[in-house]
């Protein structure tokens, strides 16, 4: 009896491996991360200037490396637009004039490069000063920081 289950076994198996492995690729299907939106590392001269913040297309936004936090579906519409706008404007010829009174700097990275100004800089597109805004408003309300 046991030479017939082995038999039974041994032919068996490559049909159980092949089911195992099967069941392990239709399990990770689906689990792939979304695309991050955008990354915007904000430095300053003021406490609390500091940030890094990343925004995904799954709807969550993560601050100086915490948690991944769940955005409020009209931030995450801005941030998608925004996203897109920021593309567009990327390469529009502007002057940097290095506003000497600007409290923070921005760095943002995302799927069509990446751009960098001063705030309060007048020569920057509309679609800069709205991820400003954008940024303070997920950095105080989502992450529930300071600035």
């Amino acid at each position: 009896m046991g030479r017939v289950m082995l038999r039974r076994l041994t032919t068996r198996l490559p049909l159980l491996i092949a089911l195992a492995t099967a069941g392990l690729l239709l399990a990770s299907c689906g689990t792939q991360q979304s695309a991050d939106l955008f990354q915007v590392d904000r430095s300053g001269s003021i406490p609390g200037a500091k940030l890094k913040l990343i925004v995904s297309d799954s709807g969550t936004a993560t601050c100086n490396g915490g948690t991944p936090k769940a955005l409020p579906g009209d931030q995450l519409l801005a941030a998608r637009d925004l996203s897109v706008r920021l593309a567009e404007d990327k390469d529009k010829p502007r002057t940097l004039i290095g506003f000497s009174h600007s409290v923070y700097n921005f760095k943002v990275t995302f799927g069509a490069g990446k751009i960098e100004w001063k705030d309060g800089d007048p020569n920057v597109p509309g679609s800069f000063k709205e991820l400003v805004y954008l940024t303070r408003k997920i950095a105080k309300g989502t992450c529930g920081l300071s600035r």
